[in-house]
């Protein structure tokens, strides 16, 4: 299996979609952005699994487990999706089949399990440059 990451979480605050090893980046500020919630997110990695046909994108999201539980952030995976991912995997002519977001509240490396950290996790497909919700 192929995986291919990129964290530029240090490049200066940016968001960078990770075919930035392709030569051709999309570049987009994630600091700040705005989610119903009100809760600080910024982007941590980009991970695309060229087997499954799968992108996940990881964000660190400090108040969730504190100030905010799920139900208070469930609209953000929409909001994210739509308005940051869809449009930088459009800018890079990335055509995943699933799109992977995670919101935790420490940045621990990719896989590891912490019983201590709160992650949450939902899937999108993409579809007519919009992300669709897939329960799961």
């Amino acid at each position: 299996m192929t995986t291919f990451r990129c964290n530029l979480r240090k490049a200066n605050g940016l968001f960078a979609l990770a075919v930035c090893a392709l030569g051709a980046p999309a570049v987009l500020a994630a600091e700040g952005i705005v989610v119903p919630s009100g809760q600080p997110v910024s982007f941590i990695e980009f991970i695309s699994e060229e087997a499954t046909n799968t992108v996940r994108f990881r964000f660190l999201t400090p108040e969730i487990g504190k100030s905010f539980q799920y139900t208070d952030v469930a609209d953000d995976f929409q909001v994210v999706c739509d308005e940051l991912v869809m449009p930088a995997l459009v800018d890079a002519s990335i055509e995943p089949a699933q799109i992977v977001l995670s919101m935790s509240a420490v940045n621990i490396p990719f896989g590891e399990d912490n019983p201590d950290v709160l992650q949450f996790f939902e899937i999108f497909r993409p579809e007519n440059g919009t992300c669709i919700w897939e329960e799961f």
